[in-house]
């Protein structure tokens, strides 16, 4: 088969009965991540998501496609920093996916740009709670630039930090707990944060001059917020 001359050990990564074989005695992870899936869903009834853009639902097809082959292509291939640390551009996908489309399509894109890498290049057994974890980096940029009002600078440190916390040290650890449970430790994890921080801001410079150019070179009909930049323009000058 020829996904299998991309991924010799796909069956294995996909080994559900294996990812998950410690549910029983983890079950309080899954309360966790229940509360804060719950969470999420309830921000969007509570309040209407504001329109990000103007797409048509063929244009907003394409970006979301487009987007997530640069997910899975960020999934795939890390830069190499030192042996033990490389830089990842998933998150810069993500917020770049959050800015542009809002918080439904964006967790999309990092959701199906995760499972198309886990496919192609798996890189241990695909589990679903880091994927979920990989979509809020997508969903979480989307509710912060949809939803809030500041400088865009600011709502991407939030969402940096944000991002750190929630999906690189609380939800990955939950699920490296539910797959090795004799040795992910939250002492592990702790001494692994500096790097992701690290990490992390890279990616958050990499991000603003993303967006900064985005926001000069996308088309005034098809985004809201490029709009609203001329006019806050025009209002200071």
């Amino acid at each position: 088969m020829p996904i299998l001359l991309l991924a010799p050990s796909f069956e294995k990564s996909f080994d559900f009965s294996y990812i998950f074989k410690t549910v029983v005695t983890k079950w309080y992870y899954y309360v966790i991540l229940t509360v804060v899936l719950t969470i999420i869903i309830c921000l969007f009834f509570i309040k209407k998501q504001p329109k990000r853009n103007n797409l048509t639902d063929t244009k907003k097809l394409v970006y979301i496609a487009i987007l997530s082959s640069f997910s899975a292509v960020a999934n795939i291939f890390d830069i190499p920093i030192n042996p033990s640390l490389q830089l990842s551009l998933v998150a810069t996908v993500g917020l770049v996916a959050g800015y542009l489309l809002g918080a439904g399509p964006a967790f999309v894109v990092c959701f199906i740009g995760d499972l198309i890498g886990g496919i192609i290049c798996p890189k241990g057994p695909y589990n679903p709670i880091i994927a979920i974890g990989t979509g809020l980096l997508g969903l979480i940029p989307g509710i912060a630039f949809s939803y809030f009002r500041g400088k865009d600078i600011i709502k991407l440190i939030v969402c940096f930090l944000l991002t750190s916390l929630i999906c690189s040290f609380l939800i990955n650890t939950l699920a490296y707990a539910l797959m090795y449970p004799k040795y992910t430790t939250m002492a592990l994890s702790l001494a692994m944060l500096p790097g992701k921080l690290l990490m992390m801001l890279a990616n958050a410079v990499i991000s603003y001059f993303l967006i900064c150019t985005l926001s000069r070179v996308l088309p005034k009909n098809d985004f809201n917020f490029v709009n609203k930049k001329e006019r806050d323009d025009e209002n200071i000058a």
